[in-house]
């Protein structure tokens, strides 16, 4: 019948970031979970919530909210408490003061009880990182809060009586209750065993010796069955606990496992609590045939279909599905920046020292071409089989980096990975992606919305000889870096930059630079003074736009000079090799990229008008001469003014 309503289709979700890497940890939680589960009961249990507003640097319940949430547990409180005192304690709470990455790893990886994002849509899950700032969120819950309340069905008083006390362990508070103390310490228990079950599909990650393991809490119970009900289980490995297991190390503490206690001797390790061998074993199996029976595998049923309808995915608020190139001028940190992109995006240990094999890395230059990128027919010699000597020699299709990278890609559909392009603007990249251009355009799920005929492609990655088309997968993120100094090496046209979400990285410093030290110059009188690298990049930067009418791409970002902490050289050393950095990295820049082109944008310079030559400037810089012009050093003395006083003040 026409008129008939069908099921929605099952939705594919991008994975979840494991989090195994990041080293916050939370407190206190018990009340953070009372807090999060009574704030749902005061209030409609809806699904989703904007529950805060910003105040000064923080954020607070908003008032409707938060009354509810008072009168709601209000036959728990003894009537000496004001709503006043009330709204100061749970605003105080890590709920609203903890940085956004714990919250989440805790209420979204361990306990699964709702989905923390920020209500800003832009921001990172690593805003928070650094700073006291917090921002307002979105809680969004999950049906494990009616798993939780469906359990207290005709207990709803001892159900609200234990998160009360759980989120007001102040026992001035707490009104006398009907319940006896036994029922609220019965009601408890079933909640943690609730909260165990919930947090029994969350992986673990230790550093043992030189190798990790990854591990479930089935896998603490597994120890203890192998090695007996006294087993003491090491938690901690060799290294410093990182990701849910600090979670899960403070809920323990915290007594919130109903199986496993801390120990202090040795610490780092854990034991059996309250159960028996048997019990646990029996406990163990089935949760290990629970997790078997999760793992439905949806691939085979939907591989064969057009992949914008197998394979849709829910947007989440990471960026994987994008194509995003980081562009500004040099210094700037671009290449800081697309790397903490990557670990905010599913690889939070990622080092571009020792590399990922979920990361492609590739530098572009004048000479890299399609069959790097690609990959090319080339010869192979091969022993002949059945003799001992003799050897043959066969051509086979050896895959460019994109190929490579696109295989990892498919092979590992749960897991995100990036191609990073450096330095863009100097390879024609659009001879180096050729057809693949084609591909870079994406749908709303991250995947290409046409996808193009490559057979030597497909057969790599799908090992499949009658596979003739490819496209790109929504875990397979493009991200590059454009030094806008260089922008004229190659040029790229309109059409591919459409294709790319373009970030500026300003020549700003960001909040946290500490790429910082003083620096000296000589003024027009012969005096040298000590400036702040910022305040002269600042200085710099604007008197290049400002004043020598030049375009921001001639600006220099705030580690184009990258200077060395030390404590081994004193103050004064340390001053002269960061003289010695300035001498040889910028000047030279300075004299060919700036002073050189001002000449013809405006009637300032830069430099002394008595200096004609690099060699000279090289010079007088070396024997603490003035090399400056005089309206440069006017903008200068202000700066330097400032750091005097601050020094003065010290």
């Amino acid at each position: 019948m026409s008129n008939d309503v069908y099921p929605k289709e099952i939705a594919r979700f991008n994975p979840i970031n494991a989090r195994l890497g990041i080293k916050s940890s939370f407190k206190n939680a018990k009340r953070n979970i009372g807090l999060l589960i009574l704030l749902w009961m005061a209030n409609d249990e809806l699904s989703r919530y904007s529950f805060f507003e910003s105040q000064n640097n923080t954020i607070v319940l908003k008032e409707e909210y938060l009354r509810n949430l008072f009168d709601y547990i209000t036959p728990n409180l003894n009537n000496t408490v004001s709503y006043a005192d009330f709204a100061e304690y749970i605003n105080k709470l890590e709920l609203m003061t903890s940085q956004s990455e714990p919250i989440q790893t805790a209420f979204q990886l361990v306990w699964r009880l709702a989905a923390i994002n920020f209500e800003d849509s832009t921001f990172s899950d690593g805003k928070e990182r650094t700073g006291s700032k917090r921002y307002p969120k979105i809680i969004t819950y999950t049906s494990n809060l009616d798993l939780i309340k469906n359990s207290f069905i005709g207990q709803e008083d001892l159900l609200r009586s234990v998160l009360v006390k759980w989120v007001l362990s102040k026992s001035n508070i707490l009104s006398s209750s009907s319940l006896s103390d036994d029922q609220v310490e019965q009601g408890e228990k079933k909640i943690l065993k609730i909260l165990s079950l919930l947090s029994d599909q969350t992986a673990f990650k230790i550093v043992k010796k030189d190798d990790e393991i990854v591990f479930r809490k089935s896998g603490i119970y597994q120890a203890i069955v192998e090695n007996g009900e006294a087993s003491l289980v090491n938690i901690s490995g060799d290294k410093e606990v990182k990701g849910p297991l600090r979670i899960m190390a403070a809920a323990i503490k915290n007594d919130v496992e109903p199986f496993l206690e801390d120990t202090n001797n040795p610490i780092g390790h854990v034991k059996l609590k309250d159960t028996s061998i048997k019990n646990i074993k029996n406990y163990t199996e089935r949760v290990e045939m629970n997790l078997r029976l999760l793992n439905v595998d949806l691939d085979s049923v939907l591989e064969k279909r057009k992949p914008e309808k197998s394979e849709k995915r829910q947007s989440s608020s990471i960026n994987i599905g994008k194509n995003i190139i980081y562009y500004g001028a040099p210094g700037t940190g671009k290449s800081y920046g697309l790397t903490e992109l990557i670990k905010e995006n599913g690889i939070d240990d990622y080092d571009p020292r020792s590399g990922n094999e979920f990361v492609e890395r590739i530098t572009l230059h004048p000479e890299y071409t399609y069959s790097d990128f690609v990959g090319q027919i080339m010869p192979v010699v091969r022993p002949v089989q059945n003799a001992s000597n003799e050897k043959s020699i066969t051509y086979d299709f050896q895959p460019g980096d994109f190929t490579r990278i696109l295989r990892i890609a498919f092979e590992n559909k749960d897991h995100p990975v990036f191609l990073v392009m450096e330095e863009m603007s100097r390879a024609n990249v659009a001879a180096v992606l050729g057809d693949l251009f084609q591909l870079l355009d994406r749908n709303k799920y991250g995947y290409s919305e046409y996808a193009i005929n490559n057979p030597l492609i497909a057969k790599y990655v799908f090992a499949d000889e009658h596979r003739t088309n490819i496209y790109l997968p929504s875990n397979l993120m493009i991200i590059g870096t454009v030094n806008t100094s260089d922008q004229n090496v190659y040029t790229m046209d309109t059409a591919f930059k459409r294709r790319f979400e373009w970030r500026y990285v300003s020549t700003i410093p960001r909040e946290s630079f500490t790429n910082n030290p003083e620096i000296s110059f000589v003024d027009k009188d012969g005096n040298e003074l000590q400036i702040l690298w910022a305040d002269f990049l600042e200085t710099l930067n604007s008197y290049i736009v400002n004043t020598l009418k030049l375009s921001e791409d001639k600006q220099i970002g705030p580690y184009f000079v990258k200077f060395p902490t030390s404590d081994v050289l004193s103050s004064e050393e340390l001053l002269n090799y960061n003289n010695g950095l300035i001498r040889n990295k910028l000047l030279q820049y300075l004299w060919e990229d700036v002073a050189t082109v001002s000449s013809m944008t405006s009637g300032q310079n830069l430099f002394s008008e008595t200096i004609r030559s690099f060699s000279s400037l090289y010079s007088k810089y070396e024997n603490k001469e003035t090399i400056f012009s005089n309206s440069f050093l006017n903008s200068l003395q202000f700066k330097v003014k400032d750091v005097n006083d601050n020094n003065d003040g010290a």
